[in-house]
C-alpha cells in the first residue's frame, strides 16, 4: 500500500526536505529552545490541515487557549476559519488539579503505583475522548516538557514508552513539541528512540548581534529525507525553509 503523506504546507519543507510530506501516523518531536517558534510551528501544520478539511486537536498545558488564538492571529493566521475542525484542549489551568487528582488515586489505592501513570492516563483518557468524537487526523500536544515534569522519577522510561506507543495506535500524525532537557535527565533518548521523525529548531548566531532560525529533520522514519540545517523564515503569515546562510 502506498504511505499517505500529511503536508505541513511550509514552502520548501515538504518537497525539497520530506520529499512529499509526512507519513501519516508518525509521532514527530518538533523540538527547541525558547524563542524557536516550536509552538507556531505546530499550530502552523494544524491550521493549515484544518482549511483543508483535515481536522486536527490542539492540547496546550503551558499556554491558555486564548493566548494561543491571540498569538495565532498576531502571526496572520484567521483562527475563526479554521476553529471548526481545530478545536483546542486547553489544560494550563488543569496542572494543579491534575496533579491533586493522582494523589488522591494514590491515596485510593494505598500505594505509588496509580500515581505512577495517573498523569498520562488523565491525559489519555481526554485525547481518546476528543477522537472518538471529532474522529482528528493530527494532533500536537504542547509541551511534552511540562508533561514530565508531572511524573515521577521511578520507572519513567516504561511510562513515556507506553506513552508513545498509544499515541502511534490512535493512527493520527502526532506532533509533540518539546524543549532540551534540563536537570541532568536525559530524556532526549526516549524521544529520538520512540518517536518517529523530529525537527530540531534553532537559532543561530550570523553576527555578534543578528540571529537566525534554523531546522533540521534530524530524523523521519520511511523518508528518504534531507538532514541539511535550514533556515525558517516567517514573513506575511507564511513559513519558509531554504537554505542556511553562511
Amino acid at each position: 500500500m502506498e504511505t499517505q503523506l500529511v503536508k505541513t504546507f511550509i514552502q520548501g519543507l515538504d518537497q525539497d526536505v520530506l520529499k512529499g510530506g509526512i507519513p501519516s501516523g508518525h509521532v514527530v518531536v518538533i523540538r527547541g529552545a525558547s524563542g524557536t517558534m516550536k509552538t507556531s510551528l505546530a499550530y502552523y501544520v494544524l491550521h493549515q490541515n484544518a482549511l483543508r478539511a483535515g481536522p486536527g486537536l490542539y492540547v496546550t498545558f503551558e499556554q491558555t487557549a486564548g493566548g494561543l488564538l491571540e498569538h495565532a492571529e498576531s502571526l496572520g493566521l484567521s483562527t475563526n476559519s479554521a476553529s471548526d475542525n481545530l478545536p483546542i484542549l486547553d489544560l494550563s489551568e488543569g496542572r494543579e488539579q491534575l496533579t491533586a487528582t493522582t494523589r488522591r488515586m494514590a491515596n485510593s489505592s494505598g500505594g505509588r503505583a496509580a500515581t505512577e501513570d495517573s498523569v498520562l492516563s488523565l491525559l489519555q483518557s481526554k485525547i481518546q475522548d476528543l477522537h472518538r468524537r471529532t474522529n482528528f487526523s493530527l494532533l500536537a500536544i504542547d509541551s511534552w516538557s511540562a508533561i514530565e515534569a508531572l511524573l515521577p522519577t521511578e520507572d519513567r522510561r516504561s511510562q513515556i514508552f507506553t506513552f508513545f506507543e498509544w499515541l502511534r495506535s490512535l493512527g493520527a500524525t502526532t506532533f509533540v513539541v518539546s524543549e532540551p532537557q534540563r536537570n541532568g535527565y536525559d530524556g532526549i533518548m526516549e524521544e529520538e528512540v520512540l518517536c518517529d521523525g523530529i525537527f530540531e529548531l534553532a537559532m543561530a548566531p550570523l553576527s555578534d548581534t543578528t540571529f537566525q532560525r534554523r531546522i533540521q529533520c534530524v530524523k523521519m522514519r520511511c523518508v528518504n529525507h534531507d538532514n541539511d540545517i535550514r533556515s525558517l523564515l516567517f514573513e506575511d503569515g507564511r513559513f519558509t525553509v531554504a537554505r542556511a546562510i553562511g
